[in-house]
This record gives C-alpha cells, sequence and structure tokens, in this order.
C-alpha cells in the first residue's frame, strides 16, 4: 500500500525529464544526447550524430515537464545546451542535480553504490557513451536520495529544514524547492526558521560563538550549499566518512565552514564544545585511556611538556617542542593530529614537533635542514 509520502514522491518524478549529454571536451561539442521519462515504457529521445538537426526534437520533447534532472547537470548539461541554443536556457528554470544533492542524502557514505567516480562525482554505469542508459540511471539515483531525505525527515527534522532553506537561496532552485516541499510537506522555511534548526543542529558539536559568527554570514547566497555541505558532513563527523573532492573543489567554503565552526577555540568556558574538545587531558583519555600526561619533564611553570605541547598543537600553534629520548614525543603530534581529523575530517596537520637527542651535534643538525626547509 502506498504512503502519502510514496505518492508525492512519485509525483515530483513523474514531472521530471532526465538528460545527458556526450559531449567532446576538446571541440566543446555535443556529440550525443537522450532524454527520457521516468516510464521506461514511454518514449525516449536518442540523437547520436547530427545533433543541430536533433536539437529541436530536445526542445520538443521536454515541453510539458516541470523539472529536468541530471548527475552534474547544473555545471556540465545545462552550459553545453545553453551554448548550443539560447532556447535552452528555460530548462535552468527549475532543475534538479542528483550530484549536488547526492553529499546531503548520503553523509556517512558519499559514493553510494551508483557514484564510483571520487574526483567529480560521476556515475559509474558500465556504458561508455550511452546516454539513454545514463539518463534513466538518474532517476535509480534521484528515487535513493528521496527515500534517504524522508528518512531523514522523520529521524531528523531539523536537517531538511536546514537543506530546504539552504538550497534555495539561489536562482532557478525552484526544482530543489519543490523536492524538499513535496518531502516536508512545508513551504519553504523562513531565514529564522532555518537558522533555528541550524542552531540545534549544531549544540554540543560545533562552538557556540562561530555558529552566530556563520549564520550571520548567510545573508550572501554563495555560502549557503557550503553551509548544507558542512553541516551535511558534521552530522558524520568523526566517522570514515570524507568530504567529497568535488564539494572541496566547486564549493571551497564548506570545508572552511567546518573548520571554523569545530576548530576555533572561542576560550568561553561557557562554551561546552570548545571546552571539552580543546582540552588536552580529555583528548588524552579519549584516544589513549590515560588520565594524566607524563609529569616529566616539565616547563618553566611546572606543567608536563607533553600536556602543554599537546595543547599548543591543538590550537594550530607553531611549535618547537624539545623533549629528551623515552619521554612520550610521539603522542605530542598523534593526539593532535587525531583531534583535527575528528573536528574537521583532515588526515593530519603539520606543526613543528622535533624530536631531539641530548646531543648538541644533532639538534644542531635538525635546526639547519629545518632551515633549509627539510622538516615538516
Amino acid at each position: 500500500m502506498n504512503t502519502a509520502a510514496d505518492i508525492r514522491q512519485s509525483d515530483i518524478l513523474d514531472r521530471c525529464v532526465s538528460i545527458d549529454l556526450e559531449v567532446d571536451p576538446e571541440k566543446a561539442k555535443i556529440f550525443a544526447f537522450a532524454a527520457v521519462a521516468r516510464d521506461p515504457d514511454s518514449p525516449s529521445l536518442v540523437v547520436k550524430g547530427h545533433v543541430d538537426a536533433g536539437l529541436p526534437r530536445l526542445d520538443e520533447f521536454c515541453r510539458g515537464f516541470d523539472h529536468v534532472v541530471g548527475h552534474n547537470i547544473l555545471r556540465h548539461d545545462l552550459p553545453y545546451l545553453a551554448a548550443a541554443s539560447p532556447r535552452f536556457l528555460k530548462l535552468a528554470e527549475a532543475p534538479i542535480d542528483t550530484l549536488w544533492l547526492n553529499p546531503l542524502a548520503f553523509p556517512r557514505n558519499p559514493y553510494h553504490h551508483l557514484v564510483k567516480h571520487y574526483q567529480d562525482g560521476r556515475l559509474q554505469t558500465g556504458h561508455i557513451n550511452d546516454p539513454e542508459f545514463d539518463a534513466r540511471l538518474v532517476f535509480e539515483v534521484l528515487e535513493n536520495q528521496l527515500s534517504e531525505f524522508r528518512r531523514l525527515n522523520e529521524r531528523t527534522p531539523d536537517a531538511l529544514i536546514a537543506y530546504h532553506y539552504l538550497c534555495c537561496c539561489t536562482p532557478n532552485s525552484g526544482g530543489f524547492d519543490q523536492l524538499f516541499s513535496k518531502i516536508r510537506s512545508a513551504a519553504v522555511p523562513t531565514q529564522s526558521e532555518a537558522e533555528e534548526a541550524i542552531r540545534r543542529l549544531l549544540t554540543g558539536v560545533a562552538c557556540s560563538a562561530m555558529v552566530e559568527q556563520t549564520l550571520a554570514r548567510l545573508d550572501d547566497s554563495s555560502l549557503c550549499w557550503p553551509m548544507a555541505y558542512a553541516l551535511s558532513w558534521i552530522s558524520v563527523a568523526g566517522g570514515d566518512s570524507v568530504m567529497p573532492p568535488w564539494v572541496r573543489m566547486q564549493f571551497r567554503e564548506a570545508s572552511h565552514i567546518v573548520k571554523v565552526l569545530r576548530d576555533t577555540n572561542c576560550g568561553d568556558p561557557a562554551c561546552e564544545y570548545c571546552r571539552t574538545q580543546s582540552d588536552p587531558k580529555q583528548a588524552l583519555k579519549r584516544w589513549f585511556g590515560f588520565d594524566d600526561f607524563r609529569p616529566e619533564p616539565i616547563d618553566e611553570f611546572g606543567r608536563p611538556l607533553q600536556e602543554r605541547i599537546v595543547e599548543s598543537a591543538m590550537q594550530g600553534e607553531s611549535l618547537l617542542g624539545i623533549l629528551p629520548t623515552g619521554t612520550g614525543k610521539s603522542i605530542c603530534y598523534q593526539i593532535p593530529a587525531l583531534s583535527r581529523f575528528d573536528k574537521t575530517g583532515a588526515l593530519t596537520d603539520f606543526f613543528n614537533t622535533i624530536r631531539s637527542q641530548q646531543s648538541s651535534d644533532v639538534f644542531g643538525q635538525v635546526l639547519s635542514r629545518g632551515r633549509r626547509g627539510d622538516c615538516p
């Protein structure tokens, strides 16, 4: 028995036409294309060769549909179509790009079984130059995404409120608006509603002061999609997920927002996140199970050098740590690296921790290599 959500999902899919182009990148020319409806029994349009003559047929085929869908259609297919003929600009009024939606629907595994190309998120079809097959596959991807968004709406409705608003801040976002409106059974949220949802999502997982600073920047619509991707990654932070490389390249602010929200210590004791996540002793306990750092050696204030080095590194400071052999130097860079991965997904971060022997000659050689740039 179909639920109301199933009916709403089917409704939007039935009003979509999927387009896939094959393009010669050297000549920037379309050499084949296909357009299909969701119903596999309905007629499709496939043109291979004589593309210029086939474009008017594509224009006619797309009439009657509300949304054009595709995988990377916003920055690939639609620009090529618009260059081929101005009449295709109408297709860009309310598109739905499954590439853009995928990291939001599947943050823990942005490369699910249909998305295999790690650099640009392309579909792994197994069919070379088969635009009809690729166009039909887009509907399978979109159905998977819609089902996942429905589950997310039941589990974490604030996430859908935030995504609905953030994905509809830019021009020609009517397709994304219709998609989220159908899932949520609600119109696009106001900015204040979205901000409250984002605050709730980030409670305890980001610096409260940085949350407010970031929300104050959302008047800039160019930050909305990056914010959506940042929220999505933060929802699974600390696991085995990665922010897709194509997101880091096309939406560079996304990783910066994550760093600002989760790797900036505001120093306010009232900020629970910064108080706990920037505490070297808590990090030591979490990652290695020890309650305290080694009591010796100590700094000029009587504080364990291990703890001081770890704290400075966790704050992102440049430092030179010099400890005798056998006093636990490795942990001084392991803890900050693990902490930074947990906060931002970064594999590691370079900072100056130098292992020194109790020899002025060796120490001099190390400093010399450092001046030449041989040491990280």
